[in-house]
């Protein structure tokens, strides 16, 4: 087992041993959120055929036209019609927004440009030939690769998909993740507050993480520091595919998480990971399930998961693209230093074409209130002097702000 490692080890250890998981075919409707498991080929061109961007007047332009041009309206085409009158010089067609350009016209006049009357419409503007068409195939042609494996289907992605036609995808299926808080400190919400007790915050903010993550969540009654009952939770949880505790990972009496893992059938991978917030955080393996032990300080518990948890999820759901790191000025003062990493929670301001990081916020590993608002995270290397507004340093979104 390693103990206080980095980061970018402690990454390495939890990527080599995770896969991605299985595939399954789902309808265009199910597959919001999920992650394509095979490239997706056009079968039609998009658009799949001349159309019209505005309302209109298509007719044959002709390099010479001059103004006023005067047309007859031979037909009207509304969209979602097709028209075989075909458009010779001195006719024209009204068209409107997406329908199919006519046969003979190479130009589309916006409606503005125009004044109608009696069967005829003067165009005050006249457009050179190939004005306002959109092309058969402009967007997508027949056979083009429009999505790969390892992509996510954003909604946008989907109403892509469906644009084209495609009814069904392959897609890694769901990651089914399994939590579980742990502490005799802990109360449930829905009774008042104990002297001594605080309330189980853990359960609710990972559940919500995990199912914004796209995953299936099965949460396990927290359990109070009891090396037994925890041992018996853990087990509970071995229809997962991966499992995610929060407290008992420090060094006191009753930080009994290790003990558990172990006692569950759990190779121990490492302890410690050198930042803050979180520094005792925990990995266990048991057959191709991945057991983190994170912080039980709420703020903490998420600070672990966006740097460990969510890069292993990501791996599990068959993502293909890395998480983006970044550069980011400081618009303000952070006065601590210290020997450890440490991980920042900031407010994005977006100033001049440059993102700034505001980091305002109370930045104790318990303050729970902190990540609400903060859109990333901002990369302090150990040893650093205490941060200075202005300061160029390096950011990570949080998982709202990032396209997964």
């Amino acid at each position: 087992m390693e103990t206080m490692i980095s980061l970018e080890r402690a990454l390495e250890v939890i990527l080599h041993r995770i896969e991605p998981l299985g595939v399954e075919e789902v309808g265009l409707g199910q597959a919001y959120n999920r992650v394509l498991a095979k490239d997706v080929q056009a079968a039609i061109d998009m658009p799949p055929f001349d159309r019209s961007p505005l309302d209109g007047y298509a007719y044959c332009a002709q390099p010479t036209d001059k103004a006023p041009l005067i047309l007859d309206i031979v037909s009207e085409i509304p969209a979602g019609t097709w028209s075989e009158r075909e458009i010779r010089l001195g006719e024209c067609a009204r068209i409107f927004t997406g329908s199919p350009l006519p046969k003979g016209a190479n130009c589309v006049v916006r409606q503005e440009d125009t004044e109608r009357s009696a069967g005829q419409v003067t165009i005050n503007q006249p457009v050179k030939p190939q004005a306002n068409i959109v092309y058969q195939g402009e967007e997508t042609k027949c056979g083009d690769i429009v999505l790969r494996a390892g992509e996510y289907l954003s909604p946008a992605a989907v109403g892509l998909l469906a644009s084209l036609g495609v009814e069904t995808v392959e897609v890694y299926r769901r990651p089914k993740v399994g939590i579980l808080s742990t502490g005799s400190e802990l109360q449930d919400v829905g009774s008042p507050l104990l002297p001594g007790k605080i309330y189980n915050s853990n359960t609710y903010t990972l559940k919500g993480l995990l199912l914004e993550a796209g995953c299936e969540v099965k949460a396990a009654p927290f359990v109070g520091d009891d090396l037994e009952e925890t041992i018996e939770a853990l087990k509970a949880l071995e229809d997962t595919d991966l499992v995610v505790t929060t407290g008992g990972a420090s060094v006191g009496d009753y930080d009994l998480i290790r003990d558990a893992l172990v006692g569950a059938g759990c190779e121990l991978l490492f302890w410690k990971v050198n930042f803050k917030p979180g520094t005792p955080v925990a990995l266990g393996v048991k057959g191709e399930r991945l057991y983190f032990s994170l912080s039980g300080n709420p703020a903490a518990a998420v600070v672990n998961y966006e740097l460990l948890v969510r890069p292993a999820l990501r791996k599990l759901k068959g993502r293909t693209a890395q998480e983006r790191i970044f550069p980011v000025y400081m618009d303000g003062d952070f006065g601590k230093s210290g020997k450890q990493r440490r991980f920042l929670r900031a407010r994005a301001v977006f100033r001049n074409g440059e993102i700034w990081a505001d980091p305002s916020f109370a930045q104790g590993s318990g303050v729970i209130r902190s990540m609400r608002g903060s859109h990333l995270l901002v990369d302090v290397p150990g040893g650093h002097g205490p941060v200075q507004k202005g300061e160029r340093l390096q950011g990570r979104w949080i998982s709202s702000w990032e396209e997964d």
